[in-house]
């Protein structure tokens, strides 16, 4: 199983302009030649923001 590590960022909310915290677990990948893989997001506002959670994925 692929090691798992999460990583928080803070960011302003492009829909609100508020400040906010996203937190997202990642798998980190095998081969260094493709992105980790996204396993979780939570935004800090909304927790399930489908528009920020785009951002995130490779």
């Amino acid at each position: 199983m692929a090691e798992k590590y999460t990583r928080e960022y803070e960011v302003y909310c492009p829909r609100t302009q508020k400040k906010a915290k996203h937190t997202v677990e990642y798998a980190r990948a095998t081969c260094t030649r493709v992105p980790d893989t996204m396993l979780h997001f939570h935004c800090g506002l909304e927790g399930s923001c489908k528009d920020c959670e785009k951002d995130y994925l490779d």
